[in-house]
């Protein structure tokens, strides 16, 4: 799709072999997403890294609550098997996926604490491993699972506040190199509707399509530098 894309765009420019060229390594760029493009089969790997932040996103927002979960349980005599079914059962995906692979692997004779490690591969982020080596830790020198667990959503919910203002102090940054690079083609869809034959030159001739291209790469080099600014990590 994305080669044939390349083709009709650069279908203005005039026949020659170096424009012939020029219109394959135009298609040749969209199709291997060079220069950071979401293009060719660069598309579905970002599909689906976007689709995983996701879960992992709401895999976090939900980890407090199944702490609080784990710790009512635990106080009101149940054990930590019993309590890690209650967050099964009470909790929306993905928690209740991820906590029903872990018992499920623990059911087949996995131990639990190998079971937790293959949560904290799949999950990985530093709140998860905190839970999975607290309980390890935990589960063989004897400590207090309920304290620990109030602790540690106390944490978390900590961090949550510290990345939900650092998201409001950038949220400027990011709006800005959102209008900067959608500017451009929302100035070149203006100008094709109050003058077409003036602004058609950009994509059928050489020098045109050329600063189309070295626009591109100007736009994808300035928003990934606008995104490693704003970019925190708490």
């Amino acid at each position: 799709f994305w080669f044939f894309f390349g083709f009709w765009f650069t279908g203005g420019l005039p026949s020659g072999d170096g424009y012939f060229a020029f219109r394959a390594l135009v298609s040749l760029i969209l199709c291997l997403g060079l220069f950071g493009l979401p293009t060719g089969y660069q598309m579905p790997r970002a599909i689906v890294n976007r689709m995983w932040r996701r879960r992992i996103e709401k895999f976090g927002d939900q980890l407090i609550d199944a702490l609080t979960f784990m710790s009512n349980g635990l106080r009101s005599g149940l054990s930590l098997i019993q309590s890690m079914d209650m967050v099964k059962e009470e909790l929306y995906d993905p928690m209740s996926q991820e906590f029903a692979l872990v018992l499920s692997q623990q059911r087949l004779g996995v131990p639990l604490e190998d079971a937790l490690l293959s949560l904290e591969d799949r999950i990985d982020t530093e709140d998860v491993q905190i839970m999975v080596t607290s309980i390890n830790i935990l589960r063989q020198s004897g400590g207090n699972l309920t304290e620990t667990f109030d602790t540690i959503a106390h944490t978390v919910r900590e961090r949550k506040k510290v990345e939900g203002r650092i998201a409001s102090l950038t949220a400027q940054g990011v709006s800005q190199g959102f209008i900067i690079v959608c500017m451009p083609f929302v100035l070149a869809g203006i100008l094709y509707m109050m003058d077409p034959e003036l602004i058609r030159r950009m994509w059928t001739t050489w020098p045109g399509l050329i600063m189309i291209l070295f626009m591109l790469i100007l736009q994808t080099v300035g928003a990934l530098m606008i995104r490693k600014i704003v970019r925190i990590e708490v």
